[in-house]
């Protein structure tokens, strides 16, 4: 502990635990921090200091958790279910027979047991591949999940913050696509929770298809002009990848003002996001988050 090292100081206090605990942490001041503890075989630890878990900054988990169950799968939103994390982002694409599916890649090799196109196999034959194994003996046998599972699961979970990143509309056109996608949302009855993400046109399409519908994009530097256009487009919200977000810190005021959601991502996790302004409303990572009340 005499060598262990909390960068910045002041978000929280990392002392010797008594009893069984290694270590206790005392909550200081609302921010991030790491904590190095210098030992050898040790990992540094990311704290988040939150006014309440379900405050923002909203911590959104990416694919699920993938530092602790395969991305894109039921297991790894019911990681994120047990352990609190209020909010939840996964990839959609749609098979030969335009059922919705949760996949990053077009080719299934990366995250399963076989190759080939999501958009040219059924969901017959997507429900055959082990979606698991690739990640850990624990989850062999782990299967593709439609979108209604992923939304039956997250209704459960209670989600305050569901992204659904639409990766591709192929084979279908992009309005029967969001027509699907939409119906599927409204039957689970999370329209007010779930962000549909596209690229501009595409999230206007969503507007215009969906009644009730909330839409986003993801983004890199942005704009005063990008930023005008998306208020007039009405989306609800933007992602801004984390090394980008200051150079666009002008345009982003803009949209917070306006009443646009600004949050962060950043491949694969966020780093120091305290000196971000506008302050980030929601903050997409791979971590597991543990909270701790």
């Amino acid at each position: 502990m005499a060598n262990s090292l909390l960068v910045p100081a002041g978000v929280a206090q990392v002392r010797a635990g008594e009893g069984d605990s290694i270590v206790t942490i005392n909550a200081l001041h609302r921010g991030f921090a790491e904590w190095d503890p210098n030992v050898k075989g040790q990992h540094p630890v990311w704290l988040a200091v939150l006014d309440q878990g379900r405050a923002a900054p909203l911590l959104v988990g990416h694919h699920g958790v993938p530092s602790l169950a395969p991305e894109n799968t039921l297991a790894g939103i019911r990681v994120a279910c047990e352990l609190g994390i209020p909010g939840i982002e996964v990839d959609v694409r749609f098979t030969a027979d335009s059922v919705p599916v949760l996949m990053h890649d077009r080719d299934v090799r990366r995250t399963s047991n076989d190759t080939g196109y999501v958009d040219q196999k059924t969901l017959a034959q997507l429900k055959l591949l082990d979606v698991g194994s690739w990640f850990s003996p624990t989850f062999v046998g782990e299967r593709i999940p439609t979108l209604v599972d992923f939304l039956a699961v997250s209704a459960q979970c209670g989600f305050d913050h569901i992204e659904l990143d639409v990766k591709s509309f192929d084979p279908l056109g992009r309005d029967s696509a969001w027509v699907r996608i939409g119906r599927a949302v409204d039957q689970a009855g999370l329209l007010s929770r779930v962000l549909l993400a596209s690229d501009l046109y595409g999230a206007r399409r969503a507007l215009a298809l969906i009644p009730g519908a909330r839409t986003m994009t993801y983004g890199g530097v942005v704009t005063f002009d990008f930023a005008d256009t998306l208020i007039k487009s009405r989306l609800s919200a933007i992602g801004v990848r984390f090394d980008q977000y200051e150079t666009s810190a002008g345009p982003l005021a803009r949209l917070d003002s306006a009443g646009v959601l600004v949050g962060v991502w950043a491949p694969p996790g966020v780093l120091d996001l305290n000196t971000l302004s506008p302050v980030p409303r929601f903050v997409t990572t791979d971590w597991g988050w543990s909270f701790v009340r």
